[in-house]
């Protein structure tokens, strides 16, 4: 059996209109993830070629000459259908960088999100699948 680390789970609705999903539940003071998500294909080749989405926020911060999109992710698909994961990047002081996992589940219709951060961990790259059957079928996702 797996061990499952500590996560946060948030729920999002898809605001057909803006073309973002909005959060709907998400636990009180948790701010590592926006209240609004965007997903889309994958345009560059310069993102890695098992990525098939894009899920990132809709703020940008100025590094240098460059913007950078604070909350950003290429979505690996997996085993199970419309269930996806990704690494998201973060910096702290000094520079420290943190990876944080995710793995996020829509419905059929693509109408709602469901997404489990984890702060500060990732499945060694053999142990990814494991994770998330373990993950998907302890019905946490």
């Amino acid at each position: 059996m797996i061990r499952i680390p500590d996560f946060k789970r948030l729920s999002f609705d898809l605001n057909r209109e803006r073309g973002r999903y909005l959060v709907r539940i998400c636990p009180p003071g948790f701010t590592k993830v926006p209240g609004e998500l965007i997903v889309e294909e994958r345009r560059s080749d310069a993102i890695r070629n098992d990525v098939d989405l894009i899920l990132r926020g809709p703020n940008t911060q100025k590094d240098g000459q460059k913007r950078r999109i604070s909350f950003f992710t290429g979505l690996r698909s997996t085993q199970y259908a419309d269930v996806y994961d990704g690494n998201i990047l973060t910096f702290g002081q000094g520079g420290k960088k943190t990876t944080h996992y995710v793995l996020l589940r829509f419905t059929p219709d693509a109408g709602r999100l469901i997404l489990l951060y984890f702060p500060s961990f990732r499945p060694f790259p053999n142990q990814r699948a494991e994770f998330v059957a373990e993950t998907v079928g302890r019905g946490l996702l």
